[in-house]
Order: structure tokens, then sequence, then C-alpha cells
């Protein structure tokens, strides 16, 4: 099983990279985490540092479905094929 996590690099609504052809979304400007055990996963998003600009933890745990909504400036199979080679390497940039 894959567990995810985010570290947003500033705010949930900040954006990168080109628009999605078919659908013109950008992808959120972040690092997606992908880890094979959920204790990894939980211990990165706890060393995350606090920011004013997410008025928190920059890091947060993710599942699947938000992963898409993060990655809407790719295609599913871009994105997917992006998580599969990022698997415990700790972060995909997008």
């Amino acid at each position: 099983m894959k567990h995810y996590a985010v570290e947003y690099m500033s705010g949930r609504n900040t954006t990168t990279g080109q628009p999605n052809k078919t659908t013109g979304y950008h992808n959120i400007a972040c690092y997606i985490g992908v880890f094979s055990k959920k204790s990894d996963r939980d211990g990165w998003v706890e060393d995350g540092e606090i920011t004013s600009d997410m008025q928190g933890n920059c890091r947060e745990i993710i599942n699947y479905s938000n992963v898409r909504g993060l990655c809407r400036g790719e295609t599913i199979e871009q994105m997917n094929e992006n998580l599969e080679l990022c698997l415990d390497v700790m972060v995909v940039d997008i």
C-alpha cells in the first residue's frame, strides 16, 4: 500500500507549470511524498516547518484522490507514472 503526503511551496492555491491542454488547469506548487510505510510518511509530515503562509505545518497527509487534485496540469497517466517512479524516493516536484 502507498501512503501520500504533500509539502506546499507557498499556500494551497499557488500554481505552477504549464496548464493541462484539455482542461486548462495547472498543478499546485508542491512536493508529493510517496511512502511504502505509514510511519515513514507520518514522520516526514511531523518534521515539516511551521510557515505563516500555510498558517501551520507546510506538510500534510493526503490520499490518492487528493493527489489528483494537486496534479491537475497532468494527465492521469502522467501523474501515475510520476508517482510510480518516486516510491520511497521521498518527493515528486510538481
